[in-house]
């Protein structure tokens, strides 16, 4: 009896939609592309808030119980004219602490680059010092108000007096794009107040 070999059959192969994975160049290229719509996203996302100009709303308020000033701020995408207005948040008095308000906004602004759609602040430093008593304080809690950034800080008053303070500011300005944002200038302002400690 003779026995034949038994041949393996061949199929055709199922025709149809093949997964073909992704090769390590474009492994790479996804992970690149992810990581910098990650990056942007962040860039966006973390930037100083739009102020818009306000006019004179911060120049006569409670917010100026103390003074206000108008400074001109020459920057690389345009000009604006920034209000400060310092006062003081609680009634002073020696030994006990005083919290004082400084507010930076935007009375009008001029952007000159197409790329720029507005300005934006922080503040980055203030120190208050006490020319009659020597005392100074450096920083505090900053605030962003709806259309104007806000930095308070707490003084101590040793003695009554006439006082006169010396508040110095820092802020950064931005340059807000349309996607993003730049830093434009820094500045530093000093303003004088009289405090008169009962």
């Amino acid at each position: 009896m003779k026995i034949s070999p038994v041949t393996p059959s061949r199929t055709k192969p199922e025709s149809g939609v093949h997964l073909t994975l992704m090769g390590p160049k474009a492994k790479v290229a996804t992970i690149f592309l992810l990581m910098g719509i990650l990056g942007l996203s962040v860039w966006q996302f973390t930037g100083p808030p739009t102020l818009p100009a306000v006019g004179t709303k911060y120049l006569n308020s409670t917010y100026s119980a103390r003074g206000s000033w108008t400074v001109q701020a020459e920057l690389s995408a345009g000009k604006a004219f920034l209000a400060v207005s310092i006062a003081n948040l609680t009634y002073p008095r020696p030994s006990l602490s005083t919290t004082y308000s400084l507010v930076l906004s935007i009375i009008n602004q001029t952007v000159t680059s197409s790329y720029v759609r507005s300005f934006g602040i922080r503040i980055t430093g203030l120190t208050i010092v006490d020319n009659y008593g020597g005392n100074v304080t450096r920083w505090g809690k900053s605030n962003n108000l709806t259309d104007a950034v806000e930095a308070t800080s707490l003084f101590f008053f040793k003695t009554s007096a006439d006082h006169q303070l010396r508040s110095t500011v820092t802020y950064q300005v931005f340059d807000l794009m349309f996607f993003g944002y730049t830093s434009d200038r820094a500045r530093t302002e000093s303003f004088n107040i009289t405090q008169t400690i009962v």
